[in-house]
């Protein structure tokens, strides 16, 4: 069965997927999409949903399924929406939807539905309803990669005025205390809070014997345990650095290793995600230089 060249293009521009209802619109009936089915021209991907067989499986055409499975008022959001924007690298392996209030959210493996967006925050990129780019960014950041975050801001996709808009629209809601915390290590004072979230991490951890900002040679350690010769070295966001502070601190890191210093370096990511790890391989750190002076 040939399709039109209309039909055919509609469904390329949305990565070769097309609903029951719009091959309704292009003169397809349930008896024709059957026959696309049976001849396989046509996959059927889900209940209503079908995918041209020679148009093949992408991150895109994934995400875009999972979006229509969920219903009509499905809205891509968090990392699935920041991939879709451009700012992540790589897809997530559960796509975050939204669905506006009163609208039927159908379970779908794989896929997590949250409710409650505000229309501000809702924009249609490529034919599928997603989040605006800077809640896309921010939620994709609590969903665990802030190098999305940091991208965005470097790229100047985003400002920091815009997302601290998102942001109080968001309070109250499910990750907004999540979204409050990366938003520390964006602002002027990022330093200071990444210095007292460190502290704190430590305290919680009983660990003990270290400096703030100890001097060795010409270089000021973030977090010095001068016995052990740990040096802990907090690293800002890539968008508050330029080429030439990029270049120093690798300098500054080759420098204190060469005076005998282990040198470990965290990101707001790391500290504010992955806290565990950061202890972990502090103390690791520790017990290795202690084993070493016995």
């Amino acid at each position: 069965m040939k399709l039109s060249k209309q039909l055919r293009q509609f469904a390329l521009e949305r990565d070769g997927v097309v609903t029951a209802a719009e091959a309704d619109v292009h003169g397809l009936d349930n008896s024709a999409l059957r026959r696309l089915v049976g001849s396989g021209d046509w996959v059927r991907e889900a209940y209503g949903i079908y995918r041209l067989a020679h148009h093949p499986v992408t991150p895109r055409s994934t995400i875009r399924i999972a979006v229509l499975r969920v219903g009509g008022t499905a809205i891509l959001s968090g990392l699935g929406a920041a991939y879709w924007h451009g700012v992540a690298n790589s897809p997530p392996a559960t796509v975050t939807v939204t669905a506006t209030p009163g609208g039927h959210v159908k379970p779908v493996p794989g896929v997590r539905a949250v409710r409650r967006l505000d229309d501000r925050d809702v924009v249609e990129r490529s034919h599928l309803m997603v989040t605006g780019l800077p809640l896309s960014v921010l939620e994709g950041a609590v969903e665990g990669d802030v190098s999305v975050l940091d991208r965005a801001l470097l790229l100047r996709r985003v400002s920091e005025r815009q997302l601290r808009a998102v942001y109080d629209r968001r309070r109250g809601t499910v990750g907004a205390t999540a979204m409050g915390r990366l938003l520390e290590g964006v602002g002027s004072g990022a330093r200071s809070s990444a210095e007292r979230l460190t502290v704190g991490l430590f305290e919680a951890a009983g660990i003990t014997g270290w400096i703030a900002n100890y001097s060795s040679g010409r270089y000021v350690i973030d977090f010095a345990f001068v016995a052990e010769r740990v040096a802990v070295e907090i690293d800002g966001m890539a968008y508050h650095r330029d080429a030439d502070a990029f270049q120093n601190d690798r300098t500054r890191r080759n420098d204190l290793i060469a005076a005998g210093w282990t040198v470990l370096n965290f990101t707001w990511n790391d500290l504010v995600n992955h806290p565990d790890d950061v202890i972990a391989r502090i103390v690791a750190a520790l017990s290795a230089a202690a084993s070493t002076q016995m």
